[in-house]
């Protein structure tokens, strides 16, 4: 960690003078974090971040197919398999954030209490349909939710599942009265609330970590976009897109 603090501060003090161009292949779930400090570190560092979304499955296959990055943010689980296949830095390994599962509804529905069971029971059972992402597209969670809570034939009679988009957005469309999702892809989605996080003792938290590539062994601009997504002063800014400080 400090000699990427150490990176950062040589890359503001150089600014412009030997712009790069560093490619960020990132889980979508991170994008609203991203959309802040990606432009702030250009603006600082006169570095350029050539940013690209994708699901945590897509990623996969785009490694599997070779794809190269300088940093690349999924979750920890994920990093930590390819550090042990050698296809990322070992020692770059930086834990970004923490998020649990957040429920979704229409701003036109009345406000439910979904960190008490009974009523988060309550409202996937009388909701028209529910929205989560699909177990093929990362959400083998939801299913083992429902049965846990008692509900899961009766939810998955009308389950909206998604892959590729927030489920959030079905909800915000008008498909779905509820949507599952981590809290980071509800808060920024217009049109639907942000019903808070669902029960502790149901809950399931996914770590976000970043890590560099091969490539971006001697990048001080690598090396100092890593030291600006670690700022512990981040916190206020990680609560407002619903994760936290790992």
């Amino acid at each position: 960690m400090i000699r990427f603090l150490l990176a950062s501060l040589l890359v503001l003090l150089a600014g412009a003078a030997a712009a790069d161009d560093i490619k960020v292949l990132a889980i979508v779930g991170y994008k609203p974090m991203l959309n802040e400090l990606v432009p702030s570190y250009e603006r600082q560092s006169g570095h350029h971040v050539t940013l690209q979304l994708d699901s945590q499955s897509a990623i996969t296959r785009r490694l599997a197919a070779g794809e190269t990055f300088d940093i690349l943010i999924t979750t920890q689980e994920a990093i930590e398999k390819l550090a042990g296949e050698n296809r990322v830095i070992d020692d770059s390994l930086l834990l970004l954030a923490k998020v649990g599962i957040g429920v979704a509804t229409r701003l036109s529905d009345p406000y439910p209490n979904v960190s008490n069971l009974e009523v988060l029971r309550h409202t996937l059972l009388h909701a028209r349909a529910v929205a989560y992402a699909s177990p093929s597209a990362g959400g083998a969670f939801y299913p083992q939710l429902f049965q846990r809570l008692g509900v899961l034939s009766e939810v998955q009679r009308k389950s909206v599942t998604v892959v590729g988009a927030p489920a959030a957005q079905r909800v915000a469309a008008n498909q779905a009265d509820v949507a599952l999702a981590p809290a980071s892809e509800i808060v920024g989605v217009p049109g639907v609330r942000f019903a808070g996080p669902i029960p502790a003792t149901v809950q399931s938290y996914t770590i976000y970590a970043a890590a560099m590539g091969p490539r971006a062994a001697t990048s001080d601009a690598v090396m100092g976009l890593m030291a600006w997504m670690s700022n512990v002063e981040l916190d206020p800014l990680l609560r407002s897109k619903g994760m936290e400080m790992p």
